[in-house]
């Protein structure tokens, strides 16, 4: 595949991320084949903008109306054949990693790609620690699959525009709710591939981080009348166990699983009784 400068439109979508956003952006502006930086802000009241300013080529503001309108939005604006979604909490090791993924998704007939994840620290805290064991056993392996995520991912851009990232799905999940559509129809899957992602190292992050995950989830669940997504909590949980049982380094991730399921079930009330709210 002859690719030229014109192909892939990065996509980055932030709100208050100065303490990463300027890793994130110079690892994309060293990318081959890259068209383009677009970030899309979402009222960010620190210097996430002015560090934007000295990598992107165009910036947005999503107006405070969430993420998924946030990614369509970058979309939208782009121009590049191809849209690679990047969050700020990422690097991109190698120069040619988004060409690799373009050429490995149109070789399997794909719609769009996930790159495997992994975190480079080396001084890992437990909530490090185990959000890197549990991708390691259950997303990071090349493939097919029903549903990927848009921390970092190449997406053809007329599937974006023909699908639509739903605005209602203002928090986490809205790349879930969008896969769902997408993968009746196409298939997508994960990379031979790696990317750096720098995991949420606190407690207070990774539960803050958990809660909009359950915010989400309501918000799938109210759209689609899944209610069977009020499980997924326990769900988490019960997954933890099965991984403690199977693997020995999994023993110390017991709170990283109960933490997870607890503040994603609060999460998922708390969103409920927003969407009441909105009503």
């Amino acid at each position: 595949m002859n690719f030229r400068k014109t192909q892939i439109s990065v996509v980055m979508c932030v709100k208050n991320r100065e303490k990463e956003i300027e890793r994130a952006l110079r690892s994309v502006k060293k990318q081959k084949g890259v068209l383009e930086i677009i970030v899309v802000d979402g009222n960010s009241t620190d210097r996430t903008i002015e560090i934007a300013r000295k990598y992107a080529d165009k910036i947005y503001s999503d107006n405070g109306k969430g993420l998924a309108y946030a990614r369509q939005l970058g979309a939208e604006k782009a121009k590049g054949e191809y849209i690679a979604y990047i969050d700020s909490d990422t690097e991109l090791p190698k120069e040619n990693l988004l060409i690799r993924m373009v050429e490995e998704m149109e070789k399997n007939n794909w719609v769009a790609i996930h790159a495997q994840l992994i975190n480079p620290r080396k001084n890992k805290t437990i909530w490090e620690y185990c959000e890197d064991m549990h991708l390691k056993t259950k997303f990071n392996e090349p493939g097919e699959r029903r549903y990927i995520g848009t921390i970092v991912c190449v997406v053809k851009r007329n599937i974006v525009l023909k699908y639509r990232f739903d605005p209602f799905m203002k928090y986490a999940a809205e790349d879930t709710e969008f896969w769902s559509r997408v993968g009746k129809e196409h298939k997508f899957g994960v990379s031979k591939e790696v990317a750096f992602h720098y995991h949420r190292a606190s407690f207070k992050d990774f539960v803050k981080q958990r809660i909009w995950y359950g915010k989400g989830n309501a918000r799938a669940m109210v759209k689609h009348k899944a209610w069977k997504l009020l499980l997924v909590p326990f769900g988490i949980m019960v997954y933890g166990i099965f991984q403690i049982f199977k693997c020995r380094k999994c023993i110390k991730c017991i709170p990283y699983y109960l933490v997870w399921s607890i503040a994603l079930m609060y999460g998922t009330i708390v969103g409920l009784f927003e969407i009441w709210k909105e009503k």
